[in-house]
């Protein structure tokens, strides 16, 4: 479904024809969409970044970073037991890899090999010992979605794309508004979180392959 016909379906739930602007609906939207894909680390969110580092110590984080997602895990401790002990790191030169660490904890690993930290206000990962020049590197992330506009559809399956009008229904400020959600704010919740649910599931099953 594109975000049209999801306002559309929104506009059936609660008579919605003169109150809102498209505009207004629209942000409505986007403000539901976003919080479930904040629900978890989704599987449809998680990518794959590399290229060469910017110099010897720092790499730029792509403009859609959200956090780190593990990469280094194994079921088995007895096969890799350090991958365990260290399940996110950054891969360089396709051989070594660097242990990603909290920034606050930054200057206990100052010119140690193994290290790499996230600067959020930045916007850059430093490695806190300088790499071989021209290395590259590559790691998985969360993805931050761009917010849908008219023509756009959600990037998770159509199949639950109509829980977020369910969602833009129990909205407590449509509540307000609107006779209709309010009288069907119980079973409009219901359905959200039915579809939501779901779509945890189908996320989970991907996970176990």
């Amino acid at each position: 479904m594109t975000s049209a016909e999801i306002i559309a379906l929104f506009e059936l739930y609660v008579d919605d024809t003169t109150e809102l602007s498209t505009a207004e609906e629209l942000a409505l939207l986007n403000r539901v969409y976003q919080a479930v894909l904040d629900d978890r680390a989704w599987e449809f969110l998680k990518k794959e970044a590399s290229g060469a580092m910017a110099t010897t110590t720092t790499i730029t984080a792509p403009s859609d970073f959200a956090h780190f997602l593990e990469n280094r895990s194994y079921t088995d401790n007895s096969e890799v037991p350090d991958y365990n002990s260290t399940p996110t790191g950054i891969l360089v030169n396709g051989t070594k890899w660097l242990k990603v660490i909290d920034w606050s904890t930054r200057r206990q690993y100052v010119n140690q090999d193994g290290y790499a930290y996230y600067d959020a206000r930045l916007g850059t990962i430093t490695t806190t010992y300088a790499q071989p020049s021209s290395a590259t590197y590559s790691f998985d992330y969360k993805m931050v979605a761009p917010d849908l506009l008219i023509g756009t559809s959600p990037v998770f399956p159509s199949r639950f794309h109509p829980m977020l009008a369910y969602a833009m229904a129990v909205d407590d400020m449509i509540i307000q508004i609107f006779d209709k959600a309010r009288s069907y704010a119980g079973e409009n919740n219901a359905k959200y979180r039915n579809q939501l649910a779901q779509m945890a599931v189908w996320n989970a099953n991907l996970q176990q392959m």
